[in-house]
């Protein structure tokens, strides 16, 4: 796991955030991290770290937060890059770029505010009211939502720990097992062998 980003490593945080933010953009890139997180690949800090980097970046707009199976490989080099591993630049550049494009403001035309009815002006107020309103109620949501499954994996990784420190203890146990069960076989014949002198 990349527990920490190095300021020695800016140049390539910079070239893995590009190339992220080329094939997610920036909005999906906070679902990408989240992945990251959940299979063990960087920590929360880290993905803070990173958040924060891309917002230093030229905002650019993507269709999804999943990348192809060369693409997570080139991502993963990054990181052991990251990590101190000696990874060579040429295995970090793929073609083609990414799909993400440039984000692009809206330009929204509105009639001069002496056009609008009171009426109208007022039932828009209301719908952006309520819009907001649902959209930072689903935000909210989702945020509990990426907590529960933070939690969830954390319990996943207490029961794999509890589950690999049962096996360890199973294991010494059946070692100790057949050590007794030898040692019952070494003392049987041993009585034989005293009692049957040759």
């Amino acid at each position: 796991m990349l527990e920490e980003l190095d300021d020695n490593s800016k140049e390539t945080q910079t070239g893995w955030m590009r190339f992220l933010l080329e094939r997610v953009g920036h909005n999906n890139l906070p679902h990408l991290l989240d992945y990251y997180k959940s299979i063990g690949w960087i920590s929360d800090p880290v993905a803070q770290q990173l958040l924060l980097l891309a917002n230093e970046q030229k905002r650019i707009k993507g269709t999804s937060w999943t990348l192809s199976a060369k693409e997570q490989r080139i991502s993963r080099l990054y990181i052991e890059k990251l990590k101190g591993q000696d990874i060579d630049d040429l295995l970090l550049q793929v073609n083609p770029p990414g799909k993400a494009i440039p984000e692009q403001e809206k330009q929204i035309e509105t009639a001069p505010v002496e056009f609008i009815h009171p009426v109208e002006k007022t039932k828009m107020e209301f719908n952006i009211h309520r819009r907001d309103i649902t959209i930072g109620g689903l935000e909210k949501e989702l945020g509990k939502k990426y907590a529960q499954i933070e939690e969830l994996n954390a319990r996943i990784r207490e029961l794999e720990d509890e589950l690999l420190e049962k096996n360890n203890e199973l294991m010494k146990n059946k070692i100790y097992m057949e050590i007794m069960d030898q040692n019952t076989r070494i003392k049987k014949i041993a009585r034989k062998k005293s009692a049957n002198p040759s």
